[in-house]
Parts: C-alpha cells; structure tokens; sequence
C-alpha cells in the first residue's frame, strides 16, 4: 500500500497548545488509535498521524537506509542460485550492493536536492522546536499493508537521541519499524 509517518508524545501534552506549530511546519498531528502498536508503547502515550500528506512514500526520512531491499535480494532465487554456483559471501554482497546502488541510479530521485535539504531542514527544525515545548517526540516510518488504525506493526527497537543527535544523515538514514524517540538536551 504505502509508507506512512507516524508520531508519539508523552500522554501529558496538550496538543491544542501546539496546534501552531504544527500548521508553521505543515504537520498533520491527527490522532490515531492502533492497539497493536499502542500495547508496545509507553501507557498512555500518545499516538499521531504525523504529516498532513495523502501518504509518505516520496519522503525523505530514512530514503538512503537500503536495509530492507538488502534482505529481500539476499533471500532471493538469484542468490540461492548464486550460492549453488559456489559464490562466496563476498561476491554475493557486492552483487547485491551492485543491484541497489544501480537500480537507485535508474530509478533516480522524484525531488531535487534543494528539495531534500529543505526537507530534512523543516524536519530538523519542527523536532526542535517541539522539544522545547513537550518532553520527548518520537517518529515511526512503517510501510503499511492496511488501514493505519488496523495495521500488525511490530517494533524492531526504540532509539532514543536527543537534541543534538537529530542531523540529516541520521534522518536519511531512519530504519522502518524503529521508534526514533527524540529528547532535549536536559530533560524537564
């Protein structure tokens, strides 16, 4: 179906109160209920819709982390195959980072570069601006196969950063299914 980008904040927020700054940074902040994904959350934390866009596919959030099209060429026929023909492990990691790095060249980027810095810039700058009104934000990217609210999600982890961790090479970089909690420098 498609990507979305999901977001938490501590059960305490008032939201209304940061209705402004979600509409100056083009944030959805819609609320949405998942009991799977709310049963791995803290209780009570809150749970959002995070952009106001019809989905998330072309976002740049985690858009260089090729983790998951790694795996799915490492499981492949090709590579059983491969493995057959007695390639080492060596040469079939090279063929896959061959495969990816030429199918990201073709398939070539739908935004410009100044394009993806004002992206990240807006997201760096809206997480910053966050942080210095709730105690922690955290930031969810997870291809959905269903409806938001009925989709099976299971965390691989939570990381948590603070403040001067968020930079765009950690953003481009976000893994899917990983909750990115994001915190101030020195805690409230």
């Amino acid at each position: 179906m498609c990507y979305y980008l999901t977001a938490t904040l501590p059960k305490e927020t008032n939201i209304l109160s940061l209705q402004r700054l979600f509409e100056k940074f083009d944030m959805s902040f819609k609320p949405l209920q998942n009991k799977n994904l709310e049963s791995q959350l803290r209780p009570g934390e809150l749970y959002f819709r995070a952009t106001k866009n019809y989905c998330d596919c072309d976002t740049v959030l985690g858009s260089r982390n090729r983790s998951q099209e790694y795996e799915k060429l490492l499981n492949s026929k090709k590579v059983k195959t491969l493995r057959k023909k007695k390639w080492s492990e060596d040469q079939i990691d090279d063929w896959i980072l061959e495969r990816i790095s030429s199918k990201t060249h073709k398939k070539g980027s739908k935004k410009t570069p100044l394009e993806i810095n004002e992206e990240i810039d807006n997201w760096i700058n809206f997480i910053k601006k966050l942080l210095k009104e709730v105690k922690r934000v955290g930031l969810l990217k997870h291809w959905y196969h269903s409806n938001l609210e009925n989709e099976d999600i299971t965390l691989k982890k939570t990381e948590h950063l603070n403040v001067e961790e968020i930079t765009v090479e950690k953003l481009l970089m976000m893994e899917e299914d990983v909750l990115y909690e994001f915190i101030p420098l020195y805690p409230y």
